[in-house]
């Protein structure tokens, strides 16, 4: 592992099915299993929190429309291509 993560740490023992324990090890390298099961968790965290906050922002606001998104995912990528002369990843939407 090449950077120490912050915060403290525990053991703890997950089971996984051995295909996917086998893709892991293939995929984390130096970075070592543990802080890619890390960084894979903290993602699905993040996610959880984002549709935590979409569905109380819809309950309190009603639903989003689906133009409007697409109206302003349209809006970064432009400002990436006319800011850095690239375009924006193919997840900014």
């Amino acid at each position: 592992m090449d950077t120490p993560r912050p915060g403290k740490t525990r053991v703890t023992s997950v089971s996984l099915r051995a295909e996917t324990l086998e893709a892991i090890r293939a995929r984390a390298g130096k970075q070592g299993i543990s802080s890619y099961i890390e960084e894979a968790v903290q993602r699905q965290l993040q996610r959880e929190a984002i549709d935590e906050f979409i569905e109380a922002a819809e309950a309190e606001h009603g639903p989003v429309d689906p133009a409007d998104v697409a109206a302003k995912a349209e809006r970064i990528r432009a400002h990436h291509v006319a800011h850095r002369g690239d375009s924006a990843p193919a997840d900014a939407a």
